[in-house]
């Protein structure tokens, strides 16, 4: 899950709709999606296989469509870490992004390592692995030694066990990953071919016991000082809907939370992707794309001119439209004007 520093300049340009979903919702085979060429390419209407180049393009504007969408939304799509973020001190503070989950960070820790794969079919899958977790949302799956992830079509947990399948075609090398024009070789999965042959396992989970610090920017005695000093603050979610907290001092005496002038908070915020949500990122990503996402395959580019297209009489509402005029821009702010969440200013 993305963690995201409080005043950074950098943005995590990673949408929750992940590529094989992408494929799925414009109905293309996901080995010709993901540069491979397999004998069931040629029964499918777009046949076409993709390159990296292509594939990054959508990854890039399916990142820049969410990243619009939640500005306007108030909260993140999908689950999301913000650390460090900064606020004057008072007994009740609006969070920035609504939608909270709960107070703290991300944790990450290991399940297992170098679990092997089985090739012998597609999907491959791995043995019963031995897990304490019994939240599948928690588990995540990558290319040992990288934090290249990677997502399975089936999970699932049961006395103790986890058992994972992945389609061959999310299991390419990342030094295969810019594929020729004819596509990877499908039946290649020795140890030197284009599959991954292992994979770590890790459970990623809200810590909850750094929830936050209260802030003395110049010290807290006097003579000030040029250096700030902190105490570890505990935290109440009022609302999570609306993001409403409130900080204290987990320590005795009387509110000595009151000297600090700031204070910075560690949350988890977001709402799961739903079918709408993906709707709405998909269709301001093609209205977003200067060229086809896939020059030379007919029903992709279809989609991209709808999307693209602009009617000739403009409303007034269109032509405001923060997204821009075209079809896509505008289905997409349709879902962010309805679905956004609208907080007081004050308590």
């Amino acid at each position: 899950m993305p963690v995201i520093p409080a005043f950074s300049a950098a943005t995590v340009n990673q949408s929750s709709l992940i590529l094989a979903r992408y494929a799925q919702i414009i109905r293309y085979d996901e080995n010709a999606f993901f540069g491979i060429n397999a004998d069931d390419n040629r029964d499918r209407a777009c046949r076409k296989i993709w390159t990296k180049i292509e594939r990054d393009m959508i990854a890039r504007y399916l990142g820049q469509a969410q990243i619009m969408i939640e500005e306007k939304l108030g909260y993140p799509i999908g689950q999301k870490f913000y650390v460090d973020e900064q606020h004057h001190n008072a007994r009740w503070i609006f969070s920035k992004w609504s939608n909270v989950q709960a107070l703290g960070i991300q944790a990450i820790s290991v399940i297992a390592t170098a679990v092997a794969l089985d090739h012998t079919a597609d999907p491959a899958t791995i043995a019963a692995t031995a897990t304490v977790v019994t939240d599948p949302d928690e588990i995540h799956f990558y290319q040992t030694g990288t934090d290249v992830e990677i997502y399975p079509n089936l999970l699932d947990i049961s006395g103790g066990f986890l058992n994972a399948s992945f389609p061959r075609a999310r299991l390419v090398k990342e030094a295969f990953q810019d594929n020729p024009e004819n596509g990877l070789s499908y039946t290649d999965t020795s140890v030197d071919g284009p599959y991954i042959q292992a994979i770590d396992i890790k459970r990623i989970y809200i810590d909850t016991s750094e929830p936050g610090e209260f802030v003395w920017p110049l010290g807290k005695d006097c003579p000030e000082e040029c250096e700030e000093e902190t105490e570890p603050a505990c935290g109440y979610i009022r609302s999570n809907l609306s993001g409403v907290i409130t900080m204290l001092m987990p320590t005795e005496g009387e509110c000595p939370w009151l000297g600090a002038s700031e204070l910075r908070i560690n949350y988890a915020a977001g709402k799961p992707l739903d079918p709408l949500a993906e709707d709405a990122i998909l269709h301001l990503a093609h209205a977003l794309m200067p060229i086809p996402p896939c020059p030379g395959c007919d029903p992709i580019a279809m989609l991209w001119q709808q999307d693209q297209n602009t009617p000739e009489v403009l409303t007034r509402a269109r032509i405001d439209c923060p997204f821009g005029p075209n079809d896509g821009a505008w289905r997409a702010w349709n879902y962010a004007k309805t679905n956004r969440r609208v907080r007081m200013t004050h308590i």
